[in-house]
């Protein structure tokens, strides 16, 4: 049997606080794939940080961060000019781009829904459900 290819996937916030909120989430799963590697930037990081609202929750996430690789915010700039988003989310798809991961997972329909199933500078964007969907053969048995 051929061994899985690792990839790279950047979590958007509203993904992380989904995972982070209450144990059992299904975006838990994110973490449990084999050979996928969750990324964040320092600005997902602060935007959940601010929603955080128990000290579980602190501790759910805390857990979920130690096993993230945290990447480095990165300019607008990196996005092509024909992309067009909200300026808080610029900073989410320029740290993806920049990271050079496989995927963008967000659950943001209405700000990255129009990207959803397109690839931008080599970031492929999709919504959690979807990449769970599409990866579900590497989570534990």
């Amino acid at each position: 049997m051929p061994e899985s290819a690792r990839l790279r996937a950047y979590l958007d916030s509203n993904v992380v606080i989904s995972a982070s909120l209450k144990e059992g989430s299904r975006f838990l799963d994110l973490w449990r794939l084999r050979d996928i590697t969750p990324v964040v930037s320092h600005y997902v990081i602060g935007e959940v940080v601010r929603n955080v609202r128990s000290p579980s929750h602190d501790a759910r996430l805390s857990s979920l961060l130690m096993r993230t690789e945290i990447v480095s915010d990165a300019d607008a700039r990196l996005i092509p000019a024909n992309v067009r988003l909200i300026s808080k989310d610029e900073p989410i798809l320029a740290a993806a781009i920049a990271a050079s991961v496989d995927y963008l997972v967000t659950g943001d329909k209405n700000h990255f829904g129009h990207l959803y199933l397109k690839r931008v500078s080599g970031v492929y964007v999709i919504n959690p459900g979807d990449f769970l969907a599409l990866y579900e053969d590497r989570l534990p048995e």
